[in-house]
């Protein structure tokens, strides 16, 4: 019985230190990249690993990228070293987007009418800017 135990345990401690590869750098590796349109995770881990298909071993060791699927232009991730294992780390772009006027020609009906005087009296006599407050 306790031999049995003991050779259960040797193979589950083997193959568990068999399972645990190696992620394997890329030579030419950039310390961070700026995600750009078209990026796909596979072509992001191809900069990084020499074996892009271990993308998962580096991405689940950063419990602050919840869903490493999600990621958008403008986005920036870097290689870093936790622990002496390599771990991408990712900085979310801005979230702000420049937008530009333009003009827009809509047919109307009828004339949209104007605001009565009486309810913007007030603005126009003492004009004022209030805070959130």
């Amino acid at each position: 019985m306790m031999r049995r135990l003991l050779t259960s345990l040797f193979l589950i401690a083997f193959s568990a230190s068999v399972m645990a590869t190696e992620v394997e750098l890329n030579p030419d590796h950039p310390q961070q990249h700026v995600v750009v349109r078209g990026d796909t995770l596979w072509d992001i881990s191809g900069m990084f690993l020499t074996y892009p298909w271990h993308w998962p071993d580096i991405w689940q060791a950063n419990p602050q990228i919840e869903n490493p699927h999600l990621i958008y232009p403008g986005d920036v991730i870097s290689l870093v070293y936790r622990d002496g294992r390599p771990v991408l780390e990712l900085t979310r772009g801005s979230t702000a987007y420049k937008m530009s006027p333009e003009a827009r020609e809509i047919k109307l009906e009828k004339a949209i009418s104007t605001i009565p005087l009486d309810a913007i009296r007030a603005f126009l006599t003492r004009p004022r800017v209030v805070g959130e407050e």
